[in-house]
């Protein structure tokens, strides 16, 4: 099993003090050809741990373990993962900072350019990427947005 890292932290990981046992993976970036759907899916009761605004994807001392909702909606290829992001914080997962919280992610049609998710297709509008959010996502409601830097939890830099 890889050892990944979330996207919304590879900033904060930078400054995190010594000592605190976050750091970088070395994960291989996602190859689209080298693995099947199955295994680019993410869980949909995919364990993530936080600390402040640092978040990785796998256990470190001192960091608290936190279920991130996870809609896999499209599961062919290609595909990729909008972040539900929200301004209130009451059930969100974890912040990224500057009043901006994460409630959870869908996956979607799209590719990765960069660790960023570009959807395509019929449902690649901000509203309808918000929308799928607030139906899929269950503490979003209307208030979320979506956000594609999330290829991090695939070692994409």
């Amino acid at each position: 099993m890889k050892t990944l890292i979330g996207a919304a932290i590879l900033v904060g990981l930078a400054s995190a003090p010594s000592g605190s046992g976050a750091t970088p993976s070395r994960a291989a970036p996602m190859n689209p050809g080298a693995e099947s759907t199955a295994a680019r899916l993410l869980p949909e009761d995919f364990t993530v741990y936080v600390r402040g605004t640092m978040v990785v994807n796998h256990p470190v001392p001192g960091f608290e373990p936190r279920r991130l909702p996870t809609a896999n909606v499209h599961r062919g290829e290609p595909g990729c993962y909008m972040a539900c992001y929200s301004h209130v914080p009451q059930g969100a997962v974890y912040s990224v900072g500057g009043d901006i919280y994460v409630m959870g992610q869908v996956r979607v049609p799209g590719r990765y350019e960069g660790r960023i998710c570009r959807p395509t297709g019929a449902s690649s509008s901000a509203s309808q990427i918000a929308a799928l959010c607030g139906r899929r996502i269950s503490t979003c409601g209307y208030r979320c947005w979506g956000g594609g830097d999330t290829g991090g939890w695939f070692g994409i830099q």
